[in-house]
């Protein structure tokens, strides 16, 4: 079958095929800035700031949560972001970077999101051409007035009030050794929220474990047989998390990529739920 939402993602060639578009924004979203100082997409911009595109506070710390408002119209204005852009986004780590920037955008009310299948990696294995010189954003006709949607969110306390609940669905995206409490990331606490659903993210992409290797998403067909193994259920309110909400964002961007209702994304993921007294593990 084919992917049931698949304007979200698109592939190199078509990417190549539209990338002097008027209104498209091309987003490099790397680890380190650095990556794209050294070769990127030609036209495309570095998305500022973190990675995990998180709100900072007043010493320039990094949250566990969304950027605020504020900070968020902030981010498109240094990107070039207008009502009627078209941001395709990408970097080299299996687009988990790319989907959390995606999420972001989506959470805002920004619906004209889509992720490169393959990422940089996938981009460079086409024999498409890159760029060593450094964008600057354009100014958009309209600006993009943000609209926030909290059914986008799970918030601590309603993942609390929720995580036994026969009509919610916990995904912890996390690796094995995470899930089952033998890595704890500098965590107080190990262990999984209860009753939760293992279901790794990388094991929806070809090459899952190999870094070096393109890393596109699986076949629709591929992805619904896993997500059936796992007992991923379409009824239920399917709340993703991981360690930052990062990799949590990759596993929403797959279910909806699947047609699946949207999905709820917990920001604070083990960040703050291993790191509080009285929050269950197990």
């Amino acid at each position: 079958m084919e992917y049931p939402n698949p304007d979200i993602l698109v592939s190199p060639h078509w990417l190549m095929e539209h990338k002097d578009d008027s209104d498209l924004l091309i987003v490099d979203c790397p680890w380190d800035s650095g990556s794209y100082a050294r070769a990127h997409i030609p036209g495309a911009l570095c998305r500022p700031g973190h990675a995990y595109v998180k709100a900072v506070d007043g010493e320039g710390n990094q949250s566990w949560f969304l950027p605020t408002q504020s900070e968020f119209e902030k981010l498109t204005v240094d990107l070039g972001i207008g009502a009627n852009s078209t941001v395709v986004m990408y970097d080299e780590w299996g687009t988990i970077f790319a989907t959390r920037l995606w999420w972001v955008l989506k959470y805002f009310g920004f619906d004209n999101a889509k992720v490169l299948d393959g990422g940089w990696q996938g981009w460079v294995s086409a024999g498409l051409p890159v760029s060593y010189t450094s964008q600057s954003p354009s100014n958009p006709a309209e600006p993009f007035v943000p609209s926030p949607n909290p059914r986008r969110l799970a918030t601590l306390d309603e993942l609390l009030a929720k995580y036994n609940d026969t009509g919610w669905q916990v995904l912890d995206v996390r690796s094995g050794d995470e899930y089952h409490g033998r890595a704890d990331h500098g965590n107080k606490r190990v262990g999984h929220v209860p009753g939760a659903t293992h279901l790794e993210w990388n094991l929806l992409l070809e090459n899952s474990t190999d870094a070096e290797a393109v890393r596109c998403f699986r076949s629709a067909d591929e992805i619904q047989e896993i997500f059936n193994k796992f007992g991923v259920d379409k009824t239920a309110a399917i709340v993703t998390h991981c360690q930052a909400a990062v990799r949590a964002t990759f596993m929403a961007f797959a279910l909806e990529l699947l047609g699946y209702p949207v999905p709820r994304v917990y920001d604070g993921s083990m960040d703050e739920w291993a790191n509080l007294d009285d929050t269950p593990l197990e």
